[in-house]
């Protein structure tokens, strides 16, 4: 499936297209959470999709995809790429629900609620009510949701697998540091991005977005990612995805900055990239089958 673009907005999110009533290999998004409001924890909600019958019968991973400003959980569950992703994936897609299509994060203009509680109680009952395997879940997001993604790898490391944001970084003022262990981490962005530039921004809210490569050195101190900058000369030399690996950083854990010449888009192929790229290999005991819901 081809990229999007999205320029409306200070920061632009997914414009979605449902897919059509009985598209074959899609599922719908009535099938996405038993109520009619999402699955509901206590500082929100979440939506989830999870692979046909006979593939749920085993634990399987996820993709938790975090929306972009003004975006919502319905619309992300509603993506046919990013439904088509988790379908080749044989994975789950679950979507949080920003409160107030925004996110909290620290430095963001919104202070709805502790968005850390928050994805902690999602996971918790993803756990308790879906066959889905907490080892093996990626987070990723676009824009704000992007930013809300690298937040988690600095403070919930130990909770996914792997993480993959797209054109979003830490904002001013940045983290001192992170916790550990540091997790994979492949960040995509444009070098033609205007909303969310790789030097960051500073909106008429006093907000400030941060830096994408200072980012990157908060989350990997001691100067193993400063080559990364490289990485923009070859992007506008390169027609798709100009990436570049940190070497020498603590840990084996992969960490990548993938560049393009394009602005503020995403592909949901980048998603399902930074899964075959950074996601642990399947534990033999997630074949078992399931006894319980």
């Amino acid at each position: 499936m081809g990229k999007r673009r999205w320029l409306a907005g200070a920061l632009a999110c997914f414009v979605i297209a449902a897919p059509a009533a009985g598209e074959p290999g899609l599922p719908q998004s009535g099938e996405a959470c038993p109520t009619p409001t999402g699955c509901i924890v206590a500082t929100g909600s979440y939506r989830i999709v999870l692979p046909p019958p006979a593939a749920s019968e085993r634990r399987v991973g996820a993709i938790m995809y975090f929306h972009g400003y003004q975006g919502s959980a319905e619309e992300v569950i509603a993506d046919p790429g990013l439904l088509a992703v988790a379908r080749r994936l044989g994975v789950a897609l679950i979507a949080p629900d920003g409160s107030g299509r925004t996110w909290s994060y620290p430095g963001s203009p919104a202070r709805n609620r502790d968005e850390f509680a928050f994805v902690g109680q999602v996971l918790d009952d993803v756990a308790a009510r879906f066959p889905v395997d907490s080892r093996r879940i990626l987070a990723s997001g676009f824009s704000q949701g992007g930013s809300m993604v690298w937040y988690l790898a600095c403070r919930m490391p130990a909770r996914f697998a792997a993480f993959a944001p797209i054109a979003g970084a830490f904002w001013e003022p940045l983290p001192e540091r992170c916790d550990g262990p540091r997790p994979p981490l492949i960040h995509v962005h444009g070098t033609s991005d205007a909303t969310v530039p790789l030097a960051g921004r500073a909106l008429r809210s006093g907000a400030r977005q941060g830096d994408v490569f200072k980012s990157f050195a908060i989350i990997a101190p001691g100067g193993c990612t400063a080559a990364l900058a490289e990485t923009a000369r070859a992007a506008s030399e390169s027609e798709g995805l100009a990436c570049r690996i940190a070497r020498g950083c603590d840990g084996k854990a992969r960490l990548e900055l993938c560049l393009h010449a394009g602005g503020h888009e995403a592909d949901p192929a980048w998603v399902e990239r930074a899964w075959r790229l950074a996601m642990p290999a399947e534990p033999p005991d997630s074949a078992i089958k399931l006894t319980s819901p």
